[in-house]
């Protein structure tokens, strides 16, 4: 799936507040709120985020380059203000894409983008809702079985309602042909075919914030990291799998052929008594290849955990990518979840509340550390042999031991 955000608005209503940076770019006590943003999205391992840019724009495309946490960025710039509407169709033209969740640069919502996208696969358009107590500031969505059935007016009062949260997930088909080139996507598009369509929406039940006015703004810097990040309360000793809790076998995958490695029990039972947790993060491109199964990763994993179990240090969470670029099937593609990439930890320690300083990793290759220094993992081990540190190859781990 594409994720396109629209981040090209003047921010008219904010600029007394925040100078010379587009909005999407305000600062979140030192971190743009379009980075916390795209943070967000990421966990929906998109194949690609466009951002729909036009003022101030290089100091997005500057700030973000052609990647983000491992994920390629693309820049759909408008020469001149395009609308939602004109803007996201220049995105679909201009990449090609036959769909994509589209979402707003000044909004956070939180949800789970994946299930939105599970949920809606086979939909032309879908709408995140969000519940609110004061819905003036946006119009109301009535709904019925699970459909949007049309869009009230803002009201003049103060009324609680569903509101449009503005993420959508459109395919290419929405688009008319004879549409003009600057154009609404709330008013030219969703507003006249509301009745016809009759989207299926998802309801965003957690935090939601609009920056678009300067007290918004103002709590969003008061309170959005801590919604984010929270207050992490676990350390944990992730382990890569092939190589440091198992002999690498070169894409094991049969319980009869799985051996420990030297002392792995005895230093996990040391980080267990020191109030580590066990998380094990590992690349399993052999299911990407075609060479075994999910369900034979899953069988011999609960072996490993059950052997763990029984040795007094048992695994909390363990997180695969089986995605591989030259892999088969829907697996063959790069991922944010794939190491070097930090999708696996990050996830880890958006679910566990685990405070990733106080944190350390152990790998065996170097897209361990990779991934590890790209998280905020406060340190990590490096295990090397003569098979996977040939040439004296240079490691960025804090430390380096030496195993057989």
């Amino acid at each position: 799936m594409n994720i396109v955000i629209l981040a090209g608005g003047f921010g008219t209503r904010l600029q007394s507040v925040v100078k010379d940076v587009p909005k999407p770019m305000a600062d979140i006590d030192g971190t743009p709120f379009l980075e916390l943003l795209m943070r967000e999205v990421l966990f929906c391992d998109p194949e690609r985020i466009v951002l729909c840019v036009s003022y101030l724009k290089d100091v997005i495309e500057k700030h973000f380059g052609d990647s983000f946490l491992g994920v390629p960025v693309l820049y759909s710039e408008e020469s001149e203000p395009l609308g939602t509407g004109g803007a996201i169709k220049q995105a679909f033209d201009l990449f090609d894409l036959d769909e994509a969740v589209v979402l707003n640069g000044d909004t956070y919502v939180q949800t789970d983008y994946a299930d939105f996208i599970r949920k809606n696969e086979n939909e032309k358009l879908a709408v995140v809702l969000k519940q609110v107590d004061n819905a003036n500031r946006y119009g109301r969505a009535r709904v019925e079985n699970g459909r949007i059935v049309s869009l009230l007016e803002k009201s003049p009062e103060p009324t609680a309602g569903l509101i449009n949260a503005g993420i959508y997930k459109i395919r290419c088909d929405l688009f008319k042909a004879d549409l003009p080139k600057k154009f609404s996507f709330e008013k030219d598009v969703l507003e006249p075919e509301i009745g016809a369509l009759k989207p299926m929406y998802v309801q965003a039940d957690d935090y939601f914030i609009d920056i678009g006015v300067p007290e918004s703004y103002a709590q969003a810097c008061r309170e959005l990291k801590s919604v984010i990040f929270g207050n992490p309360t676990h350390k944990a000793l992730f382990l890569d799998r092939d190589g440091v809790i198992n002999v690498d076998k070169h894409h094991l995958h049969k319980i009869e052929d799985c051996a420990f490695m030297d002392g792995i029990f005895d230093l996990c039972r040391d980080y267990k008594n020191k109030g580590f947790e066990i998380v094990v993060v590992t690349n399993q491109a052999g299911i990407a290849k075609g060479i075994y199964t999910e369900a034979d990763y899953f069988k011999l994993r609960d072996f490993i955990h059950a052997e763990f179990e029984r040795q007094g240090c048992p695994i909390a969470a363990e997180y695969f990518c089986p995605c591989h670029p030259e892999g088969n099937g829907k697996y063959r593609r790069a991922s944010f979840y794939r190491k070097p990439n930090a999708g696996m930890i990050l996830r880890a320690a958006k679910d566990r509340n685990i405070d990733l300083k106080q944190s350390v990793l152990i790998g065996d290759a170097e897209t361990d550390i990779t991934a590890a220094k790209t998280a905020g993992v406060g340190k990590t081990i490096r295990l090397i042999n003569e098979h996977n540190m040939r040439g004296g190859k240079e490691t960025a781990a804090d430390e380096v031991r030496r195993v057989k």
